[in-house]
């Protein structure tokens, strides 16, 4: 997988401290789903995001991730 991202991810607070997601926390995320389909990433991706923000935190960036599965070169 390639992925690419803005900084909205990782700098939107939540949590039960209030804190940023950093980009620790994103790329375990990403690294535990990279080899699901990619229907199945997105909703985890969505999921996740609306988990850590809970009721009490508004969005305070965009929010862009971008994934790319290249088709395998194998040789016959």
């Amino acid at each position: 997988m390639i992925c690419l991202f803005s900084d909205g991810y990782p700098d939107q607070f939540g949590g039960p401290e209030g804190k940023k997601y950093k980009y620790r926390r994103f790329r375990h995320l990403l690294m535990s789903i990279h080899k699901l389909p990619m229907e199945e990433q997105l909703r985890k991706i969505e999921e996740n995001i609306n988990e850590w923000m809970g009721l009490t935190h508004e969005q305070i960036d965009d929010q862009m991730v971008i994934g790319i599965r290249p088709a395998s070169f194998s040789s016959s």
